[in-house]
């Protein structure tokens, strides 16, 4: 026996939805690789007053499909006038790539209660990036931001947060993290 062939109207209309599939998931591609070409200009690019929050908006979007897959909730919060930095694109581009993947990282082993929470205060200039991780290690507080250094195991290549650092203290910011066992697993301030 053979499958009966769909009418020729009805292939057309297989092959239109297909089409327009296949425009959006196209168009979605495009604009993810605009932000991320970014990341890969030149390091002489001029540093302006650039939204934060905007940016942190363009690295939500990379990894929402993660954090749906993952189960991971993310709260956002805003207080008092819009954060505002005076960098590069880039420079905030990095470093909430590396805050989300070592979060959604550590977060993959946690059972229960999975969430990012992001606080964004344009009145004291000040950002606060906390997941509900199993924390950092007493011990490894001091060495997080050396290069090589991860908790990771062989999973890590420890450069995430030294490149972080190093990022924004070369345009006269600073990165710090603290651990909490209760309330946040882990923290990490930026003073912007």
């Amino acid at each position: 026996r053979s499958t009966p062939k769909p009418s020729s109207a009805a292939s057309d209309v297989y092959k239109s939805q297909d089409l327009s599939t296949l425009r959006g998931t196209l168009s979605f591609i495009e604009s993810q690789m605009k932000d991320l070409q970014l990341l890969f200009k030149s390091t002489k690019q001029r540093r302006k007053d650039i939204r934060v929050g905007e940016q942190l908006q363009k690295v939500q979007r990379l990894f929402q499909q993660t954090l749906d897959r993952s189960r991971i909730s993310l709260n956002i919060e805003v207080i008092g006038i819009p954060l505002v930095a005076k960098t590069t694109e880039a420079v905030l581009l990095q470093l909430f790539l590396n805050l989300f993947d070592n979060a959604v990282y550590w977060l993959e082993g946690v059972k229960g209660d999975r969430r990012i929470e992001i606080q964004l205060n344009g009145d004291d200039c000040t950002l606060i990036f906390a997941d509900s991780g199993p924390g950092f290690r007493d011990e490894d507080l001091a060495y997080i931001f050396e290069p090589f250094f991860s908790g990771k195991g062989e999973e890590g290549r420890g450069l995430g947060l030294y490149i972080a650092r190093q990022l924004l203290e070369r345009h006269e910011y600073a990165i710090d993290a603290v651990s909490y066992t209760h309330l946040r697993a882990h923290e990490t301030r930026e003073d912007l």
